[in-house]
């Protein structure tokens, strides 16, 4: 991207943030398709189960919109939704009953046709491998892998930038260990 089209998408995003702001649907929308993939991937992530990640994106979609005033634009806004996701998949995940069994997400062997099979099986050692992680490290890979920086995830995170560094690297080698890489 060169940094006239970098210029322009800025542009761009500040424009619908205002006319978001201002009420217009139509606007937000626009602005939540960029953000919308990867909020869900931080959800699911962190609740680890369809159900509750498909909750927390409801509820970071409602707090974005609801929050829109409060958005400073200091960083795409992209990131700040995956900062709002982020909160809210962990708000989920504390009010699971203590002791609460989540239901992992089955799959049929019958379910499951020939061409699938190689990628239903990385998705689920991936999953695996991702669970393994320490949460912090696991919300800083999702949060950097979401598009933030190192800077953002840190401030998202409230630890220093050193922290988030150290623990993105640790994740992405036990992932990597973890996955046969």
């Amino acid at each position: 991207m060169t940094s006239g089209s970098l210029s322009s998408a800025v542009e761009d995003e500040s424009l619908l943030v205002v006319a978001a702001r201002a009420g217009d649907e139509t606007a937000f929308a626009a602005l939540w398709s960029t953000a919308q993939r990867q909020a869900f991937g931080v959800c699911y992530h962190l609740t680890e189960n369809r159900a509750d990640a498909l909750d927390a994106l409801q509820e970071t979609q409602l707090a974005a919109w609801k929050g829109l005033a409060t958005f400073e634009g200091k960083a795409p806004f992209r990131a700040w939704v995956l900062a709002i996701a982020r909160n809210a998949a962990l708000a989920v995940v504390r009010r699971r009953a203590p002791g609460g069994a989540v239901f992992s997400e089955v799959v049929e062997d019958s379910a499951v046709t020939d061409p699938f099979e190689d990628t239903v099986a990385e998705l689920t050692d991936l999953r695996r491998a991702m669970s393994a992680l320490p949460s912090s490290h696991r919300e800083a890979l999702l949060l950097w892998a979401g598009g933030l920086t190192y800077e953002q995830v840190a401030g998202t995170l409230g630890v220093s930038i050193n922290n988030v560094k150290v623990w993105i690297h640790r994740a992405r080698r036990k992932l990597q260990a973890e996955l046969g890489g």
